[in-house]
């Protein structure tokens, strides 16, 4: 089995299980992270590779879409590795992903026919979850427009995988039906 992990700040939330799945036999683990993750020791049994992003979000940019430009700027980061990997011969049987910056945003552009299992942490503004929970701290129409904005990386997210998870039953819940 190959599984690849992606994330952010990889190793994140996958931590304790990456190295434990490293360990089974026939298991080959391979973990993408931004240029400042932590990743994990060499002794975790678990290869893991840096990306790096080709330029920061432009400073002009609509606060709006600051987000959703860092979100395909770390796609395009991460498409750009897998291609690389997929020219040196490098194909997963199964990706696990925390999605939430983007970067799974182009992974099944690189790996079409892989299974792609998205870990779906957050999904921004629901009443009564991040915003509009305490009326001595009213959230303002530009927060609100902000965070529906952001949320359209994750219903991408959504389409993108073939399976979504979340760590609790109310986070699934905050989620959209689609």
């Amino acid at each position: 089995m190959r599984l690849l992990i992606i994330h952010q700040n990889f190793p994140g939330q996958y931590r304790h299980l990456a190295p434990l799945w490293a360990k089974l036999p026939g298991w080959e683990v391979l973990g993408l992270g931004r240029d400042t993750a932590p990743g994990l020791p060499p002794e975790s049994g678990v290869r893991w590779i840096r990306y790096r992003l080709h330029r920061p979000v432009h400073t002009q940019q609509h606060h709006y879409l600051r987000n959703m430009e860092s979100a395909v700027l770390h796609g395009q980061a991460v498409a750009r590795l897998l291609m690389e990997l997929k020219r040196k011969g490098y194909r997963p049987d199964t990706i696990l992903a925390h999605p939430g910056w983007g970067e799974t945003l182009y992974v099944k552009d690189v790996f079409p026919d892989v299974r792609l299992v998205h870990f779906c942490e957050w999904y921004y503004g629901q009443p009564g979850s991040d915003v509009n929970f305490d009326p001595e701290f009213p959230t303002s129409f530009d927060t609100l427009a902000k965070m529906r904005t952001w949320n359209a990386l994750h219903l991408l997210n959504l389409e993108n995988c073939d399976a979504a998870i979340t760590p609790t039953r109310w986070q699934w819940q905050q989620h959209p039906e689609a």
